[in-house]
């Protein structure tokens, strides 16, 4: 399994919840002083400047990779965390929270070297050793450092299931089966439903000949996560070492369907992870905000990739802010809707459906004249919609200019004869026109 892929399939728009076991971020002055020699072991911080003799602080060593050729959202989240972490020097929060920016956007060297930092600041704290285990792993550390890193990280949280599995997982790519098989199944101890632990001894069953496990466990993995390719895959092996040919066969077939993958539910990586602002974690998040209806992340996460220099940014934008006006506007939360329609129409300039809307916004508030502007404004750009036809003939009913009204429900009638529109001019006792 590749490592950007995990990285890709963990991507989740949650918030990460705070973690129960946290260490102090800040030391007093004796303890800060004894941490700054660690530092300078693990980093090189002291440096001599003529003759002071100075020392610099710890947060000299920070990473600070060029960013010149990094989009804008992203240098700036750098620049702004890096920042933070300077101004701050003895805060492992601050200097954590670099590293995960850096870690977000596949810096893994950087974010290393911040996790660090943020773990001799904050030995006790579980989230800044996880999170160097897994930078460490993914920027292709020594086998035996990753191992020693994920140890440390289960002593201090030995009740938290993912960091069983991503522990297994860096020991099965150092071919350690049966440590890997020990640690999935800790992890399946403190968490039976994990799906990727399930599927992880059954890998390791299979790697070392194991059938029925491998199969039981499998099992029970494509049970929790039905549209798991991989699990499929693995399955159609197992039944085969077994063999179930027809089985076999069946989950093959099976995985040739699917092009899902089990996500390990992970909240300190998920934090990690939403910190990204990379134009193809943006574009995945708009995609999900509209799918979802969150249409306040996806108007932010479209925001950020227009000023990213996508070049469909312009668009998704207008799409979210749309369907954000769009929802305001049928909750009845006008005065928040106005706002996004005039945004959504600055976007897209072309478009009737926003023209519409924001028209029947402004007639349900009562304001007749300004709705019947975004109207003409919709006729102007589809002048066969019987929908904006018919609304403006409204308008003008209710600002008292029945003839006109009578000549815009006339042009709708004509476009759909079963329009409402003409109903309402046998109401006024107008024979509209076949």
């Amino acid at each position: 399994m590749g490592r950007a892929s995990r990285r890709k399939r963990e991507r989740q728009p949650e918030t990460a919840p705070k973690q129960a076991n946290t260490g102090s971020s800040r030391r007093s002055p004796a303890i800060a002083a004894a941490i700054a020699v660690v530092l300078v072991a693990s980093f090189g911080v002291w440096t001599l400047d003529g003759d002071d003799n100075a020392i610099q602080p710890a947060s000299a060593s920070l990473p600070d990779p060029d960013t010149s050729s990094m989009t804008v959202p992203v240098a700036r989240a750098i620049r702004e965390a890096r920042a933070a972490a300077l101004a701050q020097p003895d805060s492992a929060d601050a200097a954590g929270r670099l590293g995960q920016v850096y870690h977000a956007h596949w810096l893994y060297d950087a974010a290393a070297a911040c996790y660090e930092i943020a773990h001799q600041l904050a030995p006790e704290e579980f989230r800044w050793a996880y999170l160097l285990a897994g930078a460490e792993e993914l920027r292709g550390a020594d086998g035996e450092r990753v191992d020693e890193l994920f140890r440390a990280a289960i002593r201090l949280l030995p009740r938290y299931p993912p960091v069983y599995v991503r522990h297994a997982d860096a020991l099965l790519r150092l071919g350690r089966w049966a440590e890997a098989r020990d640690a999935y199944a800790a992890a399946i101890e403190r968490d039976p439903e994990l799906a990727l632990a399930q599927r992880g001894r059954g890998q390791t069953a299979l790697l070392m000949g194991d059938g029925p496990t491998a199969v039981e466990h499998l099992e029970q993995a494509a049970r929790l996560e039905p549209e798991d390719r991989i699990v499929q895959v693995a399955l159609a092996r197992a039944y085969a070492v077994m063999d179930r040919s027809e089985l076999a066969a069946e989950a093959a077939r099976k995985a040739q369907t699917l092009r899902g993958e089990a996500r390990l539910p992970d909240p300190i990586f998920f934090e990690m992870q939403n910190l990204a602002v990379d134009p193809e974690t943006l574009r995945a998040r708009v995609a999900r905000g509209v799918r979802n209806g969150d249409y306040d992340m996806a108007i932010q996460a479209a925001t950020l990739l227009e000023e990213s220099g996508a070049p469909a940014a312009r668009q998704q934008l207008a799409l979210a802010s749309k369907q954000r006006a769009n929802q305001l506007g049928m909750s009845g939360e006008f005065d928040a809707a106005l706002p996004e329609f005039e945004r959504a129409s600055r976007l897209a300039p072309t478009d009737p459906e926003i023209e519409h809307n924001w028209g029947t916004v402004l007639m349900r508030r009562g304001d007749l004249e300004e709705a019947g502007r975004h109207f003409e404004k919709a006729i102007e750009l589809n002048p066969q919609s019987a929908d904006s036809l018919y609304n403006l003939g409204v308008v003008l009913e209710g600002l008292g200019q029945i003839d006109e009204a009578i000549r815009r429900f006339t042009a709708a009638a004509a476009i759909d004869p079963q329009h409402v529109a003409a109903r309402r001019l046998a109401e006024l006792g107008v024979a509209s026109e076949r």
